[in-house]
């Protein structure tokens, strides 16, 4: 009949878009949450370009920045002041969008594109905070016959200083011992500081988070064992230990040691491609053995250990500031140790 309206099931199309964008969606915010922490920047990146590309087309575009703020308090990385900024603008332009209306938007197109451009600034200043937060800002001297020094546990004792004593052009000492934590580390050092390194690689706390030692324990003895190092006159690289998969239990302990001491940090990038290289994870269980950087899903194998080394070396270059390609003085001394932990007196 004439004004009479009927309920019409939606057509189709419109059903099969809808639930493509919704399964789009899950897909991109699963991605989100297990993305390295180095990759944070890049994750947030992404959101913010979906924004942009709705805002331009006149669609609603609070979604994704809520779905991006929503993600980085989940994964609760370190709160530097850019991501501090961002987390904000986030909350703020996604707000100015939600209660926005699309007629008031076409009106007053110039409110939308500064919120967007505030919002890009924003996300710049969170990216160039959060890489500068991880890398030293001065560079050190080096000598030749002052070794460096890789403290860890099994992810050290699996052999990557090996791997860096053939690649550099300076003594290496292994000092990885399987299954200690820092509180171990912390009491093997008088016995390191006695060698006289140069660098110290600490790649610790692993265990202490196995364990449930807790963040602050585990930061008070890695804050002991940095400054004991820097009073011996030795450079301090961390190693990022991944713990969890999609949320930091940690909250970027070593970024936020790193940033404060202003130390190189090298990605934890690198052991989690292990663990997703190998045959117990894909994209490693679909690939050939010859791909695989891990053998029992953790710990690094040869190729593993190569690519470790290389970053080790390319942060230890960032250090000191120049090429430290193999020469006649690369040796590695000492080797792992299965024990749980090894006294102050240590010896190479």
């Amino acid at each position: 009949m004439p004004g009479q309206t009927t309920d019409q099931p939606p057509a189709p199309r419109s059903r099969t878009r809808r639930i493509g964008l919704a399964a789009g969606f899950g897909l991109a915010a699963a991605a989100s949450l297990i993305a390295f922490p180095a990759e944070i920047p890049w994750m947030a990146a992404a959101w913010i370009a979906c924004h942009t590309l709705a805002a331009t087309r006149q669609r609603p575009a609070w979604l994704p920045l809520f779905a991006c703020l929503a993600l980085l308090l989940a994964k609760r990385p370190p709160w530097f002041p850019g991501m501090l900024l961002l987390i904000i603008a986030l909350g703020s332009v996604g707000s100015f969008r939600l209660v926005r209306r699309p007629r008031t938007a076409r009106r007053k197109p110039a409110a939308g594109r500064i919120a967007l451009a505030l919002l890009w600034l924003a996300w710049l200043a969170a990216a160039l905070d959060w890489r500068a937060a991880v890398h030293v800002s001065r560079q050190a001297a080096i000598s030749g016959n002052r070794p460096i020094v890789c403290l860890g546990d099994s992810l050290t004792a699996s052999g990557y200083p090996h791997e860096l004593g053939r690649i550099i052009c300076l003594p290496v000492v292994h000092r990885g011992v399987d299954g200690i934590t820092t509180g171990d580390a912390l009491a093997m050092l008088p016995g390191i500081l006695e060698l006289r390194p140069q660098a110290i690689v600490v790649e610790l706390g692993g265990h202490d988070y196995l364990r449930g030692h807790g963040e602050k324990a585990c930061r008070r003895n890695l804050e002991r064992i940095i400054e004991s190092c820097r009073a011996a006159g030795a450079q301090l690289v961390l190693i990022e230990i991944p713990r969890g998969i999609a949320s930091d239990p940690f909250r970027g302990l070593e970024r936020r040691l790193a940033r404060r001491f202003d130390l190189e940090l090298v990605s934890d990038a690198s052991l989690r491609g292990c663990v997703l290289l190998s045959p117990y994870a894909p994209p490693g269980m679909w690939l050939p053995a010859s791909w695989h950087l891990s053998d029992d899903g953790l710990h690094p194998n040869d190729r593993g250990n190569a690519l470790l080394a290389r970053k080790v070396r390319d942060a230890l270059v960032r250090v000191f500031g120049r090429p430290l390609g193999r020469g006649p003085i690369s040796r590695v001394q000492g080797s792992h140790s299965n024990a749980p932990g090894l006294g102050p007196n240590a010896r190479p």
